[in-house]
């Protein structure tokens, strides 16, 4: 993980187990399939670092080494734009902030 800090309710990726490795390969096999070349994050991934426990939600880590939080949406094909929905979150610590909030509000 590059310096995120995320509450117990994330699995990390790579995670301290098998089923937690698969569904992080699992997630970016997703947004690989459901990005639309002319969606933003197109070719902009460049790992999911966690999945929250509770949703489908994911925080990516760009090639700029910047974050964003991105909703899959397990259609298993192209989206059209602005699906998959995500937001971008910034550096490492911007991101620990915002996930922070979206935790109390989500």
């Amino acid at each position: 993980m590059t310096g995120l800090t995320l509450s117990g309710e994330w699995w990390l990726c790579p995670g301290s187990g098998r089923r937690s490795d698969r569904n992080c390969v699992a997630v970016l096999r997703e947004l690989e399939l459901e990005l639309s070349p002319d969606h933003e994050l197109a070719g902009r991934i460049a790992g999911i670092e966690a999945r929250f426990r509770s949703s489908d939600d994911v925080v990516v880590r760009l090639v700029d080494e910047t974050f964003a939080l991105v909703r899959p949406t397990w259609t298993g094909r192209v989206e059209s734009p602005p699906w998959p929905a995500w937001t971008r979150l910034g550096d490492a610590a911007a991101a620990s902030e915002a996930i922070t909030q979206w935790e109390k509000w989500r």
